[in-house]
């Protein structure tokens, strides 16, 4: 038996485990987040949001003034107010870091929020 029929097997099993375990199609845990945004920016232990691949995630946010905010990755954009929570519900379906931005009105720039990376284990 040649060298590359050996590890044949071995390669098939370890993508089999590879694409089953990070695939998200199992079901995930239940994720909550509480963000409150205030004077543009989120505390320093809220710079970066870690989840698991298939994690049902909500983000509810707070915030002191009218903005809109971005979750790149994903595409889901929603407006907040002050005048009571929103959430940002949604499957962490896609590994990787995403940034979550304030969209700027007109020609002021985007100013990222915050990171949410989704890790496949």
């Amino acid at each position: 038996m040649r060298r590359g029929q050996r590890l044949l097997p071995v390669f098939l099993l370890f993508a089999g485990i590879v694409t089953l375990g990070g695939c998200g199609q199992g079901k995930g845990r239940p994720v909550v987040i509480d963000l409150t945004l205030r004077g543009g920016g989120l505390p320093a232990d809220q710079q970066v949001l870690r989840l698991r691949i298939g994690d049902e995630v909500t983000l509810r946010w707070r915030t002191d003034r009218p903005v809109t905010i971005h979750l790149h990755g994903y595409d889901i954009q929603e407006a907040l107010s002050p005048d009571g929570p929103t959430t940002m519900s949604f499957r962490a379906r896609a590994t990787g870091r995403f940034p979550i931005t304030v969209h700027g009105r007109w020609n002021e720039p985007e100013i990222t929020l915050t990171y949410l990376e989704v890790y496949p284990w």
